[in-house]
């Protein structure tokens, strides 16, 4: 059935990607609008708020919209993970259709709707309806047509710590203003990561942040930026979800009730001790990726998009990388001191 379902959503899929990094915001659109897929003009305008990529709205003469979104590699199987992914979402109903990809570049169906706000991730019937969604994605990977990537956020820290250390060509390759902490975070992850027990991976999306969610008009929650999905571990998404929303104790008891059903005492206590390593991790992962992006502060996005970016979605913050580590390390350093006690050296 969802083979089915996937071929009719697809329209086109290019093998060789034309966008360059070094575009500017206005390259980017006048090729959008030259893609053959259109059949008359359409307006291009940028959208800010993403933090990792370009995204643009078009709209035809017709009045449809769509949304294109352009992000570059970080080492990861982009076209058929993303595209994959992508398609599976909306075979489920997660998430919009897909009309065109490329490497580096996907256009899909305009989301019409509003932004999930950080403050929203907090509300328990909000995070209970998130988790649902959650639950449909975490089991649908039969929606999938092709082998994806797989996804440890234990790894990827790793990887961002690594860079930090020797540098960026980007920066001359010099080691990031945090490399002195990079040991620490290497040991941290190692307890963590000693903490999860075995599973079974299952189709996860692997940035559960409030920005990537849009209820719409349906009063449906949506999931946008498949850049992520991959098979994975089903508590990442719910640990990252709770790590953005500020959960305490009482909260994750409840949303991991919400996502088995019934936990006997010893399950719960098994789960909630690796949620707690899940939610340290999300927190680290974010501050060592951050910090790994400062090497190369074009990578995604010129300094000046990603100020825009920031003002719009987290007003209040110094708009740059480093206001982002601002943000976002603290978060970490609490965390790690309220949990490090179970997880021993």
């Amino acid at each position: 059935m969802w083979n089915a379902v996937i071929d009719m959503q697809l329209n086109r899929i290019e093998e060789v990607s034309r966008v360059l990094r070094s575009w500017t915001p206005e390259q980017t659109k006048t090729y959008i609008q030259k893609l053959p897929i259109w059949d008359n003009d359409v307006q291009v305008e940028q959208k800010f708020g993403g933090l990792q990529n370009r995204t643009f709205f078009v709209t035809t003469q017709e009045g449809k919209k769509y949304a294109a979104r352009v992000g570059f590699d970080q080492l990861r199987t982009r076209q058929t993970s993303v595209v994959q992914c992508t398609m599976a979402a909306h075979a489920l109903g997660l998430g919009p259709g897909l009309l065109y990809s490329e490497p580096n570049l996907s256009i899909t169906e305009f989301v019409d709707g509003e932004g999930m706000q950080l403050e929203q991730m907090k509300d328990p019937a909000i995070m209970k309806r998130v988790i649902d969604r959650m639950k449909i994605l975490h089991s649908g990977a039969d929606a999938l047509s092709e082998t994806i990537s797989y996804w440890w956020p234990f790894d990827t820290v790793r990887r961002y710590l690594r860079n930090m250390e020797t540098g960026k060509p980007a920066t001359g390759m010099k080691p990031s203003l945090w490399a002195d902490r990079a040991p620490e975070y290497r040991e941290i992850t190692r307890r963590l990561e000693r903490a999860i027990a075995p599973f079974i991976p299952c189709l996860t999306h692997n940035d559960m942040v409030f920005v990537n969610m849009i209820v719409d008009r349906k009063d449906e929650i949506m999931f946008i930026d498949w850049d992520g999905g991959a098979y994975g571990h089903p508590m990442w998404d719910l640990g990252e979800m709770l790590m953005w929303a500020e959960a305490d104790e009482e909260t994750n008891r409840r949303a991991l009730q919400q996502y088995f059903g019934g936990l006997d005492d010893a399950a719960l206590e098994q789960r909630m001790h690796e949620i707690h390593a899940f939610q340290v991790i999300a927190a680290l992962r974010l501050c060592t990726e951050v910090m790994e992006a400062d090497l190369d502060p074009y990578f995604f996005l010129t300094p000046d998009e990603m100020a825009e970016s920031m003002r719009l979605i987290l007003p209040g913050e110094r708009p740059s990388l480093a206001g982002l580590v601002d943000l976002v390390l603290p978060r970490f350093e609490s965390l790690w001191a309220q949990y490090q006690h179970e997880f021993p050296a």
